[in-house]
């Protein structure tokens, strides 16, 4: 079977012999150590959300997530300028109207100073720029650049939207405290955002899914933590529910039945939740954060679990490689509805040869 047909099957709970390897990404700061201890096309850093072969993703035969993203934010976007540079950072505006401070050290996660919607008077100031009515403005050449490189019988990459789900888009444009104070002093507010941004995504998604059939639905959540998600199951049920449903109805009516959402963190109280809304994959299941696929495998045996082999692990060699696949593997073979992949993007502290012996190892792993 192909990379992509083990992909399919896994997520239809069909048995195989072997696992589906697929891998979020690998940090640039990766890239640099793996070129540097000889890894094969190791210098080449791809734009994730346009079609490219030769990669390390096809260097060592794994599957890439086939990302096809039209603008779904600001349109017309909003100015983008340099409000201050130093040699350490960079503190700007993007087009999405978000201030931020960028270390020029390293590839680290930025500091968030200032987002364009704090309140009501706000969102509907900048309404137009985040709602439907420009779709056309939201393709470009890069879109129809993906649908071509991505349709047919390709075997490098899986191809998928990339949507940012309902506390995400929140989260973008407010940060994080205005968009959970939000809940509770605008409902009303949060519930038309949401309603918009299904509005926007069945619009900029229409002409895509009427030109390529994807093999699943990739929604960027990263709404937990270590401790669990940042709002509660029931606020959940009351705001992101209705817009999940309205959303992978849309997707079925175009035949795609895979829904993956993906979330950081502690995700058992929203499991649940997601699977009533018809999500049937999550990912990354990250260890730090509790995560133990084995036990959430047992628990929630109709979803299809991607990730959960502790990046760590690769830190220890290979006798550490073993017992961490040798946790997860086994198990995942005989539950089956698994896709191996770290649990998480794969960082710069792993040397090239632990990775290529992990590789080695689940790759040829028969189930």
């Amino acid at each position: 079977m192909t990379k992509r047909e083990l992909f399919r099957a896994a997520m239809n709970g069909e048995r195989t012999d072997r696992f589906c390897h697929l891998e979020q990404g690998f940090l640039p700061e990766a890239y640099e150590r793996f070129r540097g201890e000889g890894a094969p096309g190791g210098g080449i850093v791809p734009d994730l959300f346009a079609p490219s072969a030769g990669d390390l993703f096809t260097c060592l035969n794994i599957l890439k997530c086939g990302y096809i993203k039209p603008e779904t934010y600001a349109v017309p976007p909003f100015e983008t300028k340099t409000v201050e540079e130093t040699d350490r950072y960079i503190i700007y505006t993007d087009g999405k109207g978000v201030t931020l401070k960028v270390s020029k050290a390293s590839a680290c996660t930025p500091q968030y100073l200032e987002f364009p919607i704090a309140g009501r008077a706000d969102y509907y100031k900048h309404r137009d720029r985040f709602t439907a009515g420009r779709g056309g403005l939201r393709q470009s050449s890069a879109i129809t650049a993906a649908v071509a490189g991505y349709s047919g019988d390709q075997d490098y990459a899986a191809p998928c939207t990339h949507m940012d789900g309902f506390f995400a888009f929140t989260r973008e444009i407010m940060g994080v405290v205005n968009a959970l104070y939000c809940y509770y002093d605008d409902p009303e507010l949060m519930h038309m955002m949401l309603d918009d941004r299904v509005d926007l995504y069945i619009e900029a998604y229409t002409p895509i899914l009427d030109a390529i059939k994807l093999d699943y639905a990739f929604i960027w959540e990263d709404m937990c933590f270590k401790n669990g998600p940042f709002i509660s199951p029931a606020l959940f049920r009351e705001f992101c529910m209705p817009a999940y449903k309205r959303i992978i109805s849309f997707l079925h009516d175009y035949g795609v039945k895979n829904i993956v959402v993906d979330s950081d963190g502690d995700v058992r109280l929203l499991l649940p939740l997601w699977l009533e809304a018809g999500v049937t994959s999550v990912l990354p299941f990250e260890v730090q954060a509790g995560m133990d696929i084995v036990e959430i495998g047992e628990a929630f045996p109709g979803l299809c679990i991607i990730g959960g082999i502790n990046k760590y692990a690769l830190m220890g060699g290979r006798e550490a490689i073993d017992a961490e696949l040798g946790r997860v593997l086994p198990a995942m073979a005989r539950r089956g509805r698994y896709i191996a992949s770290l649990d998480h993007w794969v960082p710069e502290y792993i040397s090239f040869d632990s990775f290529n012996y992990y590789v080695e190892k689940v790759q040829s792993f028969r189930i």
